[in-house]
This record gives structure tokens, sequence and C-alpha cells, in this order.
């Protein structure tokens, strides 16, 4: 099936549902116009009967000509309806005609591009690098590091899949796209190519089935260990208890259904990007009958149908995974897909190794800072430029947990939200910019709505004028020593303990100790930085004793629409809801745009939502902000050899792994091919 607009098909199930109550509306003129016909009376009394019969007679013959009036007014409402149905119906035939006919022309016109010396080839080894040590769990449902999720996109499929997600197109990936008879219902195809590797625990390769996906969707509502105790690794728990049911009406049909209207019902679940579908063998041996996919994630262990079967995973190495001889999709001209034979994915850290790299050979391509890139191009102007907004937001984090004593047990400095609001507002954006991305970025608000999310976030006009985004440093300097002097913070001598992943200090040496000082000098404050693994970040934020995060990484949000990311983690008793935060206003907006299909409303509830996320709501100011405040987006600049092709929608903003592994090809008889 091809890809449809979530938006147009939620508009169009809004006029379907419109249509049912105009049904509702005639039935209730008819009856109406029932209620309007009179009865006889029979009286013995001859005078008094004429008499009562003339009455009656004109009685009647009022009636009757009001009966008549209202009855033609009936008829006229009912013709009126109906035309309505019928302009209703029709714009919604045209509607679903025009999304169809640009769904074609879209095909034909990627078609079209394709001249014979740029049609997709067969062969070739992908290489590319990437922090592949910072990898959580080789588990497709605990797994949330972005390394991961791009070697989880080799292995695995989805059920269905974003194809584009700044457009808000979905596509069929191992089902086709759900149809939607009723608000709560979905009904999905399982596609009956689809089938597991040929490998250890699916041997021979047999077919997925709907009760396979209902198995998946039973795992991750229940996010619980062998033992039966709930897990708090599962992080996408509350995503997935969405589906209230997931029920396999036969090997071929898949029906869930939700408890209610919910607006993120598909972007939550099935799109989200650890949305993969593992065999129920794989399953079983290492996740449910043991919890060896979590206790042991270093071993390379899958149980996927995706492109690529895996071959090795060495962390401090390299990850290598070969071409599935027996993968069930093809291309458009109808030859197998994926195209290339072997992909090997580097650990690579230092952009100067990086480069070197690209420039030797030794990988097809790198995102790198844009001094680098342009470097590349300079020196080799046959290579291609590919330019992406940047997923990773940099961000900061705190943490809410009133329990926690703090890293000197004298209690949660970030209780008092003024002190909160002073890391916020000391945190200089521009700074960062230059010194990260040598000023190819641009300051974002939050993890959840990045620069480029352009409907949800504030306009960079907008964010210069709030305290924290300002480029007015001084502005802001005041700010914080107004706040740092009304806490009495900075009375007490107390030292604030913030974390700061290796591979962020590996990457960008020396900005560890620029960030330090940064704080040190707007707070007047000491200031611990501990450099640790994000394993021991995502521990900690499990355990809820997580002591705050420098200007560094996190992962990329999984939609544009920010829904899903509040119900998840700003709503108390979410499972990511790591920062015990709480706001009843933010819960109550969280829960509104949940079963809100306007989009335009849904805009409207937003932009207060940012508001008091960022401090600058009228009625809640600093109380309400939020415990995890974006710093900054880069503009993502790619060098890539000209024999390297990625594939219409490949490059977007994150997570879209699976639209380049698996349809990148290689151009092996480009001179620029390495031998």
């Amino acid at each position: 099936m091809s890809e449809r607009n979530y938006w147009q098909r939620m508009r169009r199930n809004r006029m379907s549902r419109r249509a049912l109550l105009r049904a509702s509306g005639r039935a209730g003129v008819g009856a109406a116009g029932l209620a309007l016909v009179g009865c006889g009376d029979d009286d013995d009394d001859d005078s008094v009967a004429q008499v009562r019969q003339q009455q009656q007679q004109q009685q009647q013959a009022m009636e009757q000509q009001g009966q008549q009036q209202q009855q033609q007014q009936a008829m006229q409402q009912q013709e009126q309806q109906q035309a309505a149905d019928q302009a209703a119906q029709q714009a919604d035939q045209q509607e679903q005609q025009a999304v169809a006919d640009a769904e074609q022309q879209q095909q034909q016109q990627a078609a079209a591009q394709v001249s014979p010396e740029n049609q997709p080839q067969y062969g070739g080894t992908v290489r590319r690098a990437s922090t592949i040590e910072t990898h959580d769990y080789w588990d497709p449902h605990r797994g949330v590091f972005g390394p991961t999720q791009f070697m989880h996109s080799l292995l695995y499929n989805n059920l269905i899949r974003w194809k584009n997600k700044e457009k808000a197109e979905m596509e069929a990936d191992i089902a086709s796209l759900p149809e939607i008879p009723d608000p709560t219902t979905y009904v999905f195809n399982i596609n009956p190519r689809a089938a597991w590797h040929d490998a250890y625990p699916t041997e021979g390769g047999r077919n997925i089935t709907a009760e396979d996906i209902a198995v998946n969707v039973e795992r991750n509502t229940a996010g619980v260990d062998s033992t039966g105790a709930e897990d708090g690794t599962f992080l996408g728990l509350s995503s997935w208890r969405k589906i209230a049911t997931a029920e396999a009406v036969d090997d071929h049909t898949l029906r869930t259904t939700s408890e209610g209207i919910d607006s993120t019902y598909l972007s939550a679940t099935f799109l989200r990007p650890f949305g993969w579908m593992a065999s129920p063998e794989g399953i079983r041996e290492w996740g449910t009958d043991s919890d060896v996919w979590r206790d042991d994630p270093t071993t390379l262990r899958v149980a996927g149908s995706g492109p690529f079967i895996a071959e090795s995973f060495e962390p401090t190495e390299v990850f290598i995974a070969n071409r599935n001889p027996n993968y069930w999709k093809d291309d458009q001209w109808g030859g197998q897909l994926p195209y290339v034979d072997r992909f090997e994915y580097y650990n690579l850290f230092d952009e100067t190794a990086i480069e070197t790299a690209v420039r030797s050979k030794e990988l097809d391509g790198a995102w790198l800072n844009i001094s680098r890139v342009e470097s590349l191009l300079n020196d080799f102007p046959q290579m291609q430029r590919n330019t992406v907004g940047g997923g990773f937001t940099i961000m900061i984090r705190t943490n809410y947990n009133p329990d926690w004593p703090g890293e000197d047990g004298l209690g949660n400095p970030w209780l008092d939200r003024r002190v909160a609001a002073a890391f916020h507002v000391a945190t200089d954006r521009y700074l960062m910019i230059d010194t990260v991305y040598l000023g190819s970025a641009k300051p974002s608000a939050l993890e959840e709505i990045p620069w480029f999310s352009t409907f949800w976030s504030p306009s960079q006009e907008e964010m210069a004028a709030i305290p924290g985004f300002r480029p007015d440093r001084d502005a802001d300097l005041q700010l914080v020593n107004e706040l740092m002097d009304a806490s009495g913070f900075r009375d007490e001598g107390r030292t604030i303990g913030l974390f700061a992943p290796d591979v962020w200090e590996q990457r960008y040496p020396g900005i560890v100790e620029t960030q330090k000082n940064m704080y040190e000098s707007a707070m007047g404050i000491s200031v611990e930085i501990g450099i640790d693994p994000y394993t021991v970040l995502l521990q900690r934020l499990v355990d809820g004793t997580f002591q705050g995060q420098v200007p560094c990484w996190t992962n990329p949000p999984s939609d544009l629409d920010p829904t899903s990311y509040w119900l998840n983690g700003r709503i108390p008793g979410a499972s990511a809801n790591f920062y015990s935060y709480e706001n009843p206003r933010v819960t109550e907006i969280a829960e509104e745009m949940k079963i809100t299909l306007d989009l335009e409303a849904k805009g409207v509830l937003a932009e207060e939502m940012v508001q008091l996320q960022l401090g600058i709501h009228p009625d809640w100011g600093w109380e309400s902000l939020s415990p995890g405040l974006g710093v900054m987006n880069p503009v993502s600049n790619e060098a890539a050899w000209p024999y390297y092709h990625v594939q219409p929608d490949g490059y977007q903003f994150a997570h879209q792994g699976h639209k380049i592994v698996e349809d990148m090809w290689l151009d092996t008889a480009h001179e620029d091919y390495p031998a």
C-alpha cells in the first residue's frame, strides 16, 4: 500500500464522524415530524359534538396546514442534509483521490529521475563510522542509544514505519498501513512474503505471522523481566500501553485497539524509533525465559527480519552485517533489496581520524563539523555535500526527585527552581554553538522541539527574547545572580555536581573544562563534573539519582509532534519521567493534546506548553521549568564520495536508519570507488 499523510487520514476520519452526526440529526427530525400527528375525539352530545366537530375540523385544518408546513420544512431540511452529505462525501472522495494522485505523481517523478547511469546497482561494502561503543542493549525493545538504533535498523523491521517524518508520511513495512474502521480500531494486513532471518534462532526463515506481532506487543505492554517483575529498562512502556488489545485475527491480519481517541497512537507505538519487531523464538530465549538480552548487552544476539544479517560486533572496533540473501522486499523496479553486499560500522570518535579515513577512502563519507567538510570539498570537488537538521539535540538536564539527597548529601539542589533556572540561564548557548559546531547550529528551545521543527518551536526571533536564549549575555548574567542570591545557595558554600559523557569529551577535547568555567564564572559557585559512560547516565536516570548534565547529546525526537514525548516524560508515573517532574497544567495540556486530532488546535496547546517548560508562563513562572532544556541542534553536514548514493527520503532529522540502509547503493564502477 502506498504511503499516506497521517494528518490527511485524521481529517478524513473527522469527516466520517460528522457524517454520522448528521445522520443522527436526520433521525431526530423524523421523530419530531411523527409527533405532530393528531388523534380524533368521540362525544355523544350532538350539538356539542357538532361544535366540537366544527372546532376539530378547523383545528384539523390548521394542524394539517401546520403539518404540511412542518413536513415541507422537514423535507427541505432532509434535502439540504442530503445535499450536504453528498457534498461532504464528494469532498472526501476528492481529497482521497488528490492524495492518491499526489502519491502516484511522486512515484512517477522519482522513477523519471532515475536514469540508466544512476539506477541502483548491486554490490560493494558500505563503510561508515560512529560511536558504536556507546551501545546499550541488543534487545530491540530496550535499546535507546543512537548508534544502537542505527545498527538495529540493519537487522529489524517495524510493523509500519515513517517514510518522511517532516511531512508526517508513513509507509508499509512488515504490514500495510492500517485500515481504521472506527476511531479506536486499527487493522493491519501482514505482508505474506515477510520472513524472519534464515539464521539462529529462526533457521529456515519462516514467514512472519500476525501472532508474532501480538507477542511483541504483549512483551512491550507488559514491561517485565523473566521473573515477572516490572523492569524499568523498558523505556517505551507508557507508549506501548496505549495499545488496549492486539488480536491475531488470522495469520495475516492483526487488529489492535486503543482505549479512546488518541492522536499519538501510531507514532507512539509502531512508528516509534525503537518499535522493532523480533521473532518470538528470540524473545523467549533471550528476553522472556531469561534476561540475557538485558544482562549481557555486548554479546551479539539478533532475532530480526531486516535487510542485513549480523556477522560480528566488537564494541571498540567494528560492527559487521552482510546482505540478507532472502530479504522479502523489492524496489520499485521489482529488484530485490538491499543493494549492497556488506555493511561495516566503525567505532571512531576523533574527527581528525574520521576526516583522515574519508580522505583515504577507508570511509565512504562522514558527518563532520563545517570546517572539515569544507576542507574535504575544497580538496576533492567531486565529493557530494548533504545537509540536514541534526536530530541529536544538545541539552542540559536536572533532577527534581525529592527523595534524592544530592551529590553532597545536603539535599537535592534542583528542588529550588531558582537554582535550576540559574543553571538554565547560565548556559551560554552561543558559546556552545561556536565551540562545538563552529557556528553551524541554532539554539533549540527543548529536546522534543528542535529549531527545525518550525510548527511547534518558537522562532529564532522569539527565542532571542527568552532568558537563556538571549544574545544579550549581560542581561542573562544579571538574572543568574539575582536567582542565586534569592536562593541562598551560594551562601551555603555548596558545590553543584554535573555529569558529562566520556564520548562528549573524546569528540571535543577540552569541552568539559570550557563548560565548567562557563558555570562557575556565571553562577559564582564550585562545579564538579564527573565524566562517565552513557550507560552510567541511563542507570542513574532509572534509579532517580541523576545529578544534572552539562550540555551534551541526547536522543533525537521520535516524532515532530511532541505530544508523545510530553505524555511519556512530563506526567507523573510515566515510564520516561525520570526527573520526577509534575505540574498540573502540563499534565492537563498533554492529556488534551492526546485526544486532539486537529493540528492547529494542538499547536495552540503546544504554545502554552512551551511557555510552561521554559519557565515563562505568566501563571507559573520558574515553578513549571522543564528538567530537560534545549541548548542547540546543529546544521549537520556530510561529505561523501560520489559513488555513495542515498535514495530520496534517506536523509532526515533523526532515527531514519532504515531509510538509508535498505535502499542505499554504491557505484562500484565509479572511478573513485576504492579498488
